[in-house]
């Protein structure tokens, strides 16, 4: 079962979700983007879109009530997002689903994965993103940027600048 946090529920699972990150991760969160999950305001959760508040998105997916997938972007995701899925759930379509909802519940999608990541890489190609550029990441490693964005439903590339260092 999917479901996209508010601050109710997000305020009952936050120990629970955030253990299952740093448990899960593999240690490829950023303690930054662990820090902006921890600091969740209520009113992020709770986005209006005619309010100044940058709106984020909390997704987790259970199994007969066992979590076995998190997904979290801010704002368009370019800042902080994250996909963490239980190793025996992986290859299942939770991530997919995941990250299916996070696009969706944002008007603009960004998000940066390591290279040598390969699980991440093909469920960004696999949810229509497009690599839009290279760069080194938080972590030193090479990373790409991929981004997705809907113009009245439509998926379209907002920045099509070339892959490079």
């Amino acid at each position: 079962m999917l479901l996209r946090h508010n601050s109710r529920t997000w305020n009952k699972q936050r120990a629970k979700i955030l253990n299952f990150i740093s448990h899960y991760g593999e240690k490829r969160i950023t303690l930054a983007t662990l820090h902006s999950l921890r600091e969740l305001s209520d009113e992020q959760l709770n986005y209006q879109p005619s309010s100044s508040i940058v709106p984020a998105s909390v997704v987790t997916f259970s199994d007969q009530g066992k979590l076995m997938g998190v997904g979290y972007a801010i704002g368009d995701g370019s800042g902080h997002c994250l996909i963490v899925v239980r190793p025996e759930a992986r290859r299942s379509g939770v991530g997919f689903q995941i990250m299916k909802e996070l696009i969706n519940t944002l008007d603009n999608f960004t998000c940066q994965v390591a290279i040598d990541n390969v699980a991440s890489l093909a469920l960004c190609f696999k949810n229509g993103l497009h690599a839009v550029s290279m760069f080194k990441g938080p972590t030193g490693k090479a990373t790409l940027r991929f981004e997705r964005s809907s113009v009245h439903g439509a998926a379209t590339v907002r920045n099509s600048n070339t892959i490079s260092q």
